[in-house]
């Protein structure tokens, strides 16, 4: 590795690192969702003394509604949290009402302002209103002079009461009238899209509802989870949508389900004390002979016995009836604040019951969504079984082909393509359907494919021509653009060649493999040089003395060649004649043949015979060897000379 690589190399793993380091120390980061929603509940709380949460979330889940029995779920749920909120709101004036907040020197400040202000506009008001009775009753030059007077009245008024309304407000920073907090929330809430104008309270959620049933409705139109396809991807996007909604339901109806308890909490507290108050009331009552805790009077001035709101101890006649009446206010009090909460508690537990019958809902049109996603991967297990046994089948029935049955094996590979093209289709239109505008998408792709893979598709159909009757098959010594060798593979798309360099030395190939794109079939030309027998035609030469009867040993050389390859020449005399065509029929000799002709040292035999690539090597031998053994017959007729020249005889092809 050179020194510029090693650098670089060096430079991607530290960046490497560093990223993952990073990736790792941010991790947290990655939930920003949670962390969002975490800030906007800070904030909210910070700013609204009432969490209106509830009837958000139910705005929400309804907006998710696709179907007529979700949107009546959504309808409930709107009109409950709003409802809900509704009282909510009358909890906390009242609460703000009876319980203002602790004195602070900020609050004590303010509201000193606020009362002097409230009598500096109190004092104006009744100036500006004698003025303008004197000025009714005035005429000439009084009447103008106490218009006057009234003009700078009004002036004084309308100061006096932007520092009464400034006063005001700045008590509400100080947290010092809760109740104007509330009213401001409740304008707000009120003039909010999750709150559409109403008249009354009680029927408040039936707007809020319908609007959220409309948004319901019209999202329905293109909500995945009403499709009736029945492919693996619509049933898998609509299953996934329905378990992102049941998610956001369970959330909504664990809500619920937390601000019912705490209310219930509330309410067991606060009837615990009223019990607690009413069983005083009661002890107090029998210590003072009194039977009810109402208060008793006698008209002679008998004593009354009470109960004081402090201590709640019995009391004599002396004890003002004011301590009893404030008494019975606070109890009172708490009665309707137990109501309220019971209300509330009721509210929540029917939003949760809504949630949760949502939740059946939702669930089992999952399940059937599920049960269809069961089908469909049946449908797909289904046709790629018959896929397979259609493949073994087709296999299995030409598998006893013989190698010149080149019409049976083309129709053998065109099959197992043809079938496994249709499984795939099939398959796909399975898990994506059909597209629409099939005719357009497939006539686009058709035409887009064809100049993007020009190349593929000329290789591609050019494996057909070599799957025809004049094409090639493994096993066959071919030569294509120079390249001789035995063939491999004729796959779809390449041909694979084992290099022997030269067609004639079939039993030496090189060891390399080599690949051609198919389209060499249609755009140029090859040599095949082999039928099913791999027939080539050999030949010897051989160097016969004049004096040994030179023109007997040629017959007997030609003899012998004869005998030896009469079984190849006797086969390919017969392929020859099947794979020639029809109206092109002759006769073929595959007999061996022989030239004679005469030199200075003797008679120089030819003998050329057939016999196949693999296997031309040993016939050579063999000859060589049966030539030997014929020119030893007489040895002394063999010069010196005569014997150096058969020894340098050379073969020729």
């Amino acid at each position: 590795m050179k020194t510029y690589q090693k650098a670089i190399l060096g430079v991607l793993v530290g960046l490497l690192i560093l990223s993952v380091t990073a990736g790792l120390l941010t991790r947290g980061w990655s939930n920003y969702r949670e962390r969002l929603r975490a800030m906007r509940v800070v904030a909210g709380n910070s700013a609204e003394l009432v969490d209106t949460h509830t009837l958000e979330t139910a705005r929400q889940v309804s907006a998710l509604a696709v179907t007529d029995t979700e949107r009546e779920y959504g309808q409930q749920a709107v009109r409950l949290a709003d409802h809900s909120v509704d009282l909510a709101f009358a909890a906390a004036m009242k609460d703000a009402a009876e319980n203002p907040p602790p004195s602070t020197p900020e609050l004590r400040q303010s509201t000193a302002r606020i009362s002097a202000a409230e009598s500096s506009v109190a004092a104006d008001q009744g100036l500006v209103a004698q003025l303008t009775q004197q000025v009714a009753n005035a005429h000439g030059k009084k009447k103008q002079s106490l218009q006057d007077e009234l003009n700078l009245a009004q002036a004084q008024l309308s100061l006096d009461q932007d520092e009464l309304s400034e006063a005001h407000q700045d008590l509400i920073r100080a947290g010092g009238d809760k109740q104007a907090i509330i009213q401001r929330q409740i304008d707000e809430h009120e003039a909010s899209e999750a709150h559409p104008a109403k008249t009354s309270s009680p029927g408040s959620g039936a707007a809020a509802a319908t609007s959220a049933a409309t948004s319901g409705a019209a999202n329905a139109a293109t909500s995945i989870e009403i499709t009736k396809a029945n492919t693996v991807w619509a049933q898998l996007d609509a299953l996934l949508s329905l378990r992102a909604k049941e998610k956001f339901l369970r959330q909504a109806e664990e809500n619920a389900a937390a601000r019912s308890a705490a209310l219930s909490a509330s309410h067991e507290a606060l009837q615990k004390k009223v019990g607690e108050q009413k069983a005083q009331k009661t002890t107090a009552g029998g210590a003072a002979g009194v039977t009810t805790p109402a208060i008793q009077s006698s008209s002679a001035g008998a004593p009354t016995a009470t109960v004081t709101a402090a201590t709640g101890q019995a009391a004599t006649g002396s004890t003002p009836p004011a301590d009893a009446l404030s008494y019975m206010r606070l109890l009172g009090g708490d009665q309707k604040n137990l109501i309220s909460l019971s209300k509330r508690i009721e509210v929540e537990k029917e939003l949760a019951k809504v949630y949760s019958n949502w939740i059946v809902y939702v669930t089992v049109r999952e399940k059937a969504f599920v049960h269809g996603l069961l089908v469909s991967t049946s449908w797909v297990l289904l046709i790629g079984l018959c896929v397979f046994l259609a493949s073994a089948g087709v296999q299995r029935f030409f598998g006893d082909l013989k190698p010149e049955r080149r019409d049976l094996h083309t129709m053998r590979a065109v099959s197992l393509l043809a079938l496994q093209v249709i499984g795939v289709v099939l398959i796909l239109l399975v898990i994506f359907g059909m597209p629409s505008n099939f005719a357009t998408v497939v006539a686009l792709t058709g035409a887009g494919l064809t100049v993007a893979l020009k190349d593929f598709i000329v290789g591609f159909l050019g494996w057909f021509i070599l799957m025809g009757k004049d094409g090639i098959r493994p096993g066959d010594w071919v030569e294509i653009n120079g390249v001789g060798g035995e063939v491999i593979e004729v796959g779809p798309l390449h041909t694979v060649l084992l290099e022997t360099g030269n067609w004639a030395d079939a039993g030496h190939p090189t060891g390399r493999k080599v690949t051609f794109v198919n389209s060499f079939a249609i755009e140029g030309h090859y040599f095949n040089f082999s039928t099913s027998g791999q027939w080539l035609w050999d030949e010897i030469e051989v160097l016969v003395p004049p004096a040994s009867g030179a023109y007997a040993h040629a017959e007997a050389l030609q003899k012998i060649a004869a005998d030896e390859t009469a079984p190849n020449a006797k086969l390919a005399e017969q392929e020859w004649d099947r794979v020639s065509p029809t109206f092109a029929k002759r006769s073929f000799s595959a007999a061996p043949s022989m030239s004679v002709r005469p030199t200075p040292f003797g008679v120089n035999v030819v003998v050329r015979y057939i016999t196949r690539a693999n296997e031309r090597h040993e016939v050579r031998a063999r000859l060589y060897r049966a030539v030997v053994e014929l020119l030893n017959i007489r040895p002394t007729s063999v010069t010196t000379a005569e014997k150096s020249s058969a020894q340098s005889a050379s073969t020729r092809i």
